[in-house]
């Protein structure tokens, strides 16, 4: 810039002006010192407050013509370097934004991962807690079965300490008896418990079967004096009845002794009586003999009634012959048979009386 003749215009360093190309306020604004702008510059103020030459006014516009270009092109390559640097922060901004939604994306997958692993982490725990309490529940009854057992070991321990002396006295028992009472076995004191049991099963076996006899026996006597009392009672009874016999049988002597007197009073008539009798049935026999047919039996195997019966049958086939030789006499003969065999039932039943009465003499 050529030489203005001297004129100078001393001002304070200024910042250079700020091109804003954003909205986002920048952090050196509290540095920027705000001071009103002269847009009058020196030579102006010396063209306006001091009169020059015109030549020099005229060189004075040049160089501000020339100042002027220079600023603008100053200025419009600082407009071109802002909007390049505007559009690579652009690009920056993009990359930024992408870089930010991959972060977005990155990190919602890395949620999602977390919270998978949050839940099986819960999963976990809460099965991890239920084994936990399970183990404990086991572990509080394995203790519970040891503090059992442990009472049970004092218990047996105890059993032993008592029963020691028992083993003992087993022991001097089998040193002191023969050495064939028992079966020869490995273990003698276990054979000689078998033997105690054995003969205390036996004394019980024992015992009780006294028992049940005595029972029985009891059972035996209450019947031995009912069957006592049911006896006195039946020898009561059968001496009644034997009392009442002696005195029928006194009485029948004694009307045995009046028939005997009786028979022998009538001996004498009783015995023509048997003899006609026998000469009765003599005749019978002989009748009936004649009556008999071809095929009959004999008359020894015939009893009496069967005799008359063969006797009464024969008269009526001899009537039934008559009767048809001589008919013209029908009448006289129907009323003969009939005389006849009325006359014939009469003896019959004569001869039946006399057997009746004949025959238990």
């Amino acid at each position: 810039m050529a030489d203005t003749g001297g004129y100078n215009l001393d001002l304070d360093n200024q910042k250079r002006n700020v091109f804003v190309t954003q909205l986002n306020e920048r952090d050196d604004e509290d540095e920027i010192t705000a001071f009103p702008v002269v847009k009058e510059s020196g030579d102006k103020l010396i063209e306006t407050g001091i009169n020059t030459l015109q030549k020099t006014l005229l060189l004075k516009k040049q160089v501000e013509v020339e100042a002027v270009d220079m600023e603008l092109y100053a200025k419009r390559q600082e407009f071109k370097h802002k909007m390049e640097q505007c559009a690579q922060r652009q690009i920056d901004i993009q990359k930024r934004q992408q870089q930010m939604k991959d972060e977005f994306t990155n990190c919602e997958k890395y949620i999602k991962d977390y919270e998978a692993k949050r839940r099986r982490a819960i999963q976990k725990y809460q099965t991890e807690l239920k084994l936990k309490e399970q183990k404990t529940k086991e572990h509080e009854m394995l203790l519970q079965q040891m503090e059992d057992l442990k009472n049970r070991q004092k218990h047996f321990e105890r059993s032993v300490t008592r029963y020691k002396k028992f083993s003992d006295f087993l022991m001097r028992v089998i040193d002191i008896m023969p050495e064939d009472y028992i079966p020869t076995t490995d273990d003698k004191v276990k054979g000689l418990m078998m033997r105690h049991r054995t003969l205390s099963e036996s004394s019980n076996a024992l015992i009780d079967k006294l028992e049940s006899t005595g029972d029985e026996m009891k059972d035996l006597r209450q019947e031995l004096d009912k069957i006592k009392g049911e006896h006195s009672n039946m020898k009561m009874s059968i001496n009644g009845k034997l009392a009442q016999l002696q005195h029928k049988h006194e009485h029948q002597e004694e009307s045995n002794k009046q028939s005997e007197q009786h028979f022998a009073a009538n001996k004498g008539n009783m015995r023509s009586k048997r003899t006609e009798f026998g000469v009765i049935m003599m005749a019978i026999d002989n009748i009936a003999e004649k009556c008999l047919k071809a095929l009959d039996p004999t008359v020894e195997g015939l009893n009496l009634e069967q005799k008359l019966k063969k006797i009464g049958d024969h008269v009526v086939e001899r009537e039934d012959v008559a009767r048809m030789a001589t008919p013209s006499d029908s009448t006289t003969v129907k009323e003969s048979s009939r005389g006849n065999s009325a006359d014939l039932q009469k003896s019959k039943a004569k001869k039946k009386v006399q057997v009746v009465v004949t025959g238990p003499s």
